[in-house]
């Protein structure tokens, strides 16, 4: 075969590529789909007759037709059994000379000369075989058309995956979209734009198995948002494992993370499995990233860039398939810069950053998850007429809730139990102190901003730590802050 040959070959397969591409993408139904890659294949190819075969346990039923072929169409069924077999792409130049096909009836009945088939992995839950066959007065496929029959048939079965895999996708962001517009994902309420922003990145990274990093203040529902990311993932069904790093004793921590072997320290009296192990194939959601030592990080990050644990007391490696969901109330930046925190690390967590807004920057979804919590333990209590008083209500949307959804909980479920099934007001929430008094809620918000911050600087004077450890909030957010309403840390 000369270049301008080869170069003509190439050129019409790209074509078809494209074509088939283009007609293939608007498609949405998939054995639509399949048909117009069919139809493609057997003009390209210039074949008489495309056939789209799928595999049954009692034999093979016709799937789609083309060219000179109908549903009472007879075909090679040795062909598709040699595909099978060898598992790659068959061509047969002349069927007289075959000996797998010379001597079948139906290759003579039906007057065939050239048969080419493939297998397509489309995914669909049966073996689907794609054929083409061209009769004894046209010409016989040659080795040139076997390269443009992998390449289309390669491609068409991509295409036909992946639309699955959208549609499957589109499913599930539907219903997910359709569960946020009731304002209610389990017991994730909203109604604010910024949790809107924040799951639909959520949406957008749960389908990948990159490392996501979720960044907020303590009570605001970070593993509630892991747990959403695990459920919108392909691992759904496999373990999803939660672990409080700040829980866990500095020297333990390796244990518990990467499991130990028998002897391997005093107590360690048996093989233990770590948290990587229990959530092989799952989700691991590390909350309190921050807090893990050094060593601990070092080996962390070998499992990020390897796949791969040791056991405390092993010299083997266990491979692991895990998607990390990492959760942080601290800057880790700053964290970095103070060598508290690997840098490289930091990076590996940082792919999917995601902030997780605290209540105050949620406008009225406290009193939306007020009410949802009041109903939840009044259910749970036997509780039935409480309610909220109209001054509570008030009270709700003008406090900050330092403690966020969290702190909301708490106080809701101490109401609901001091009640007596009555009507709840400020001071069952421990919020009468906090009535406001301002002409607006920005200004009863700003007020009761800087009555706690100086509340807090008061009983840590110079300590900004010690003070944004008073508030429940970081180091960062408490300098945000002094800054916004411009308080001096130093004064009074």
């Amino acid at each position: 075969m000369n270049d301008k040959q080869t170069e003509s070959d190439a050129a019409d397969v790209l074509g078809a590529a494209i074509e088939m591409t283009a007609a293939m993408a608007a498609e949405e139904d998939v054995l639509a789909l399949m048909g117009k890659g069919l139809a493609l294949c057997t003009r390209v190819l210039d074949c008489e007759r495309g056939l789209l075969i799928a595999e049954e346990s009692d034999g093979y039923r016709l799937l789609e037709c083309t060219g000179s072929a109908d549903t009472n169409t007879s075909y090679s069924t040795t062909a598709v059994r040699l595909v099978k077999e060898k598992g790659v792409p068959l061509l047969i130049s002349d069927t007289i000379g075959s000996e797998e096909l010379g001597t079948r009836e139906s290759i003579s009945r039906h007057d065939i000369r050239s048969v080419l088939c493939a297998r397509l992995d489309v995914g669909l839950g049966e073996q689907v075989y794609l054929y083409l066959d061209s009769q004894t007065d046209r010409h016989p496929f040659s080795q040139a058309d076997l390269q443009k029959f992998r390449t289309l048939s390669d491609l068409m079965a991509n295409l036909v995956r992946k639309s699955d895999l959208l549609a499957e996708r589109q499913a599930t962001i539907e219903e997910l979209r359709s569960q946020i517009e009731d304002k209610q994902f389990d017991d994730l309420v909203f109604a604010s734009d910024t949790v809107r922003r924040c799951l639909e990145v959520v949406r957008q990274g749960a389908g990948t198995d990159v490392p996501v990093l979720l960044i907020g203040e303590t009570g605001t529902g970070k593993e509630k948002l892991a747990r959403l990311v695990h459920k919108l993932s392909r691992r759904a069904e496999s373990p999803f494992v939660a672990v409080n790093c700040g829980a866990i004793p500095a020297n333990l921590i390796e244990s518990h993370l990467f499991g130990h072997e028998k002897g391997a320290f005093t107590g360690a009296v048996a093989t233990r499995k770590g948290y990587f192990e229990e959530a092989d194939g799952g989700t691991l959601f590390l909350d309190e990233v921050g807090e893990l030592p050094l060593q601990a990080q070092a080996h962390f990050l070998r499992v990020l860039q390897e796949g791969e644990i040791m056991r405390v007391g092993s010299t083997k490696t266990i491979s692991v398939d895990v998607r990390v969901v990492a959760a942080t109330n601290v800057d880790l930046e700053k964290a970095v810069d103070e060598k508290a925190f690997r840098q490289d690390l930091y990076y590996r967590l940082n792919v999917l950053p995601i902030r997780v807004p605290p209540v105050r920057e949620r406008g009225e979804d406290a009193l939306l998850i007020s009410r949802f919590f009041l109903k939840h333990y009044a259910d749970l209590y036997g509780s039935g007429g409480v309610r909220l008083s109209r001054e509570a209500e008030k009270s709700i949307l003008a406090c900050d809730w330092p403690g966020n959804v969290r702190e909301i909980q708490n106080r809701i479920q101490r109401a609901v139990i001091t009640s007596g099934g009555g009507t709840i007001g400020p001071e069952q929430l421990g919020l009468n102190d906090r009535t406001p008094t301002h002409t607006s809620l920005r200004d009863a918000r700003e007020a009761l901003d800087r009555e706690m911050i100086a509340h807090a600087l008061s009983r840590a004077p110079g300590n900004l730590t010690q003070a944004a450890q008073i508030l429940d909030i970081d180091r960062k957010s408490l300098r945000i802050l002094l800054e916004k309403y411009g308080i001096d840390p130093k004064a009074g």
